[in-house]
């Protein structure tokens, strides 16, 4: 597992709706705001790969919103 180092003076970042959501369709996280470099292009492309898993799964009805 990588250890992240986030930037000097990173402020807390997120809302009460989850760490998922506040990372993607919240928008409240703003990764830019608290990692750089090379460990953020690492976060935006997991998060890309699995937004589009999530898109494909929505997309083939194997999703449950409960």
């Amino acid at each position: 597992m990588n250890k992240w180092k986030f930037k000097e003076g990173a402020e807390p970042q997120g809302s009460s709706d989850g760490f998922w959501y506040d990372l993607t369709s919240g928008g409240y996280i703003k990764l830019e705001k608290v990692l750089e470099g090379e460990q953020l292009e690492m976060a935006k492309n997991a998060l890309a790969t699995l937004k589009s898993l999530e898109d494909a799964m929505e997309n083939a009805e194997l999703l449950n919103d409960m």
